[in-house]
Parts: C-alpha cells; structure tokens; sequence
C-alpha cells in the first residue's frame, strides 16, 4: 500500500461510490469524497478521481430541470477544478443513447443528437463532453442497471420488497454489479487505457417478469404500463474484458444479500 495511487472516489456514500472504495481499497489509498468533507478536500491532488456523484432519479429530473442541471453538470464541472488529478473517471448513464432500446443504436460511435435526449440524459450527455474537454486523461463509463449492496431503489428493489412496481413486466435491462464496475476500473488503469468511452453493462437483458419468477416472488404489475428497454452494445469493452451475462450478475448481486 506504501507505493499505492491515491484514488478519491466522489459521492463515496452513494450505492456505487460506497462499494467502490469499498472494493478498490485493496488496490489504490482511497479517499472519499462527499458533501460534508468536499470543502476539506477541495484543490488536494490525486492521482485518479472517480466522479461517482450526481443524480441518478429519472423522474426528479425531468420534473426538476435547472436543480437535476446543477446536481449532474455543475458539479461535474466544478470537481474537475476542485480535485486536480492525472486521469479522471466519469459514471455516466446509457441514457446517452436517444434509442437504447436497440443496441445496434448505441455504440460508443454513435453520433448523439442533443435535442433527441430527455433531460436526464441531456446532463450526462453534457458532462461527458465536459469532461472529455477538460480532463487529460479521462474514461468515461456508461452504464445501465447497476446493482450494489445499499441498493435502495429502482425495480429490482421494489420487487426484493414487494413495493408496487410502475413498468410493465416486458420491461428488460442490461444489468451489472458494482463489484464488476470496480474490477473493470482497475482492469482498465492496470493496463494504462484512458482517453475512452466505454460502455458498461452484461451481455443481454433481464425482463421483470423473470426477475419476480427467479426469486419466488407473486409480483403484481399495474395495467397498461410503460415497458422499458435498455441494452447497449457492450463490443468494445467485450475485446478487452471478460464480461458476464446479466443475468449472472443479477445472481451475483442476489449472492451478497
């Protein structure tokens, strides 16, 4: 550890920002960073920051557009000036993609038009570009469904919890672990990969309907609702890493309760 990086990790007390200082601790001096130490931090240098921070509720950010700017883009922004660092690694969203329903629409090439983007995925969109502007050397991570031990939202919580779901039981996504994103971060530093956008998730997807049959669970759908999609094409990081199916990190996630 004596000659290890010192690597801070932003929103350390977040479902993914937890588990990665958490799980990266072994490999790098980790220090995290939230909002009642942020100011005690500010202007130290590091050798990598983890922006793991930001807003990751859909629905308040279309109803709260300037707050979900300021939550997902500004401080973006600001951190990259606040903690001064050689390679700087952002958790962005696959709803970059304005068509994430097919994957052949969401290759890390895929030219992105702005205006076909919700106001989600408008912000992460813009902080990537951000960050790709500002930072020397950066990866760029854009993930779908991420599962991690202080997951305390989303349908596959709701359904561990039988709380009332508000998608349909077509809707599927691609799936990964917060263990699995940690691996690939050190994966991808070990070998010296920066300066990429990579995007992150299982091969295939998992749909609600088998996620409740999977763990004995009587789930009940509502009527009528929107069924949701998410599968990136996962090709490019696929030629360097070995990745697992969805449903094997869903097992995997399920293993740590």
């Amino acid at each position: 550890m004596k000659h290890a990086k010192h690597l801070a990790i932003i929103g350390s007390r977040g479902m993914l920002g937890s588990d990665l200082a958490d799980y990266l601790k072994s490999k790098f001096k980790v220090t995290g960073i939230d909002r009642k130490n942020y100011n005690r931090f500010k202007e130290r240098k590091f050798d990598i920051v983890i922006n793991a921070n930001g807003n990751s509720n859909k629905i308040w950010a279309q109803e709260s557009v300037l707050e979900d700017f300021q939550a997902s883009t500004t401080s973006v922004y600001k951190s990259l000036f606040d903690f001064p660092c050689k390679t700087y690694i952002y958790i962005s969203s696959a709803d970059v993609y304005p068509d994430h329903k097919n994957k052949k629409n969401t290759s890390e090439t895929t030219e992105i038009n702005p205006e076909e983007l919700s106001s989600y995925g408008l912000h992460k969109y813009l902080s990537e570009n951000i960050v790709r502007n500002i930072a020397k050397n950066y990866i760029i991570f854009r993930c779908p469904m991420i599962l991690g031990t202080k997951l305390r939202k989303g349908p596959i919580y709701d359904i561990l919890n039988n709380s009332r779901l508000y998608i349909s039981p077509k809707s599927s996504f691609q799936m990964i672990t917060t263990h699995e994103v940690a691996n690939i971060i050190s994966f991808l530093l070990g070998n010296n990969i920066t300066c990429e956008i990579f995007n992150v998730g299982g091969k295939g997807t998992v749909d609600l309907s088998s996620v409740a049959k999977y763990l004995k669970k009587s789930q009940t759908f509502p009527k009528s609702a929107e069924t949701q999609t998410y599968e990136m094409d996962i090709s490019k990081l696929g030629k360097k890493y070995q990745l697992k199916t969805s449903i094997k990190y869903l097992q995997d996630f399920l293993k740590q309760l």
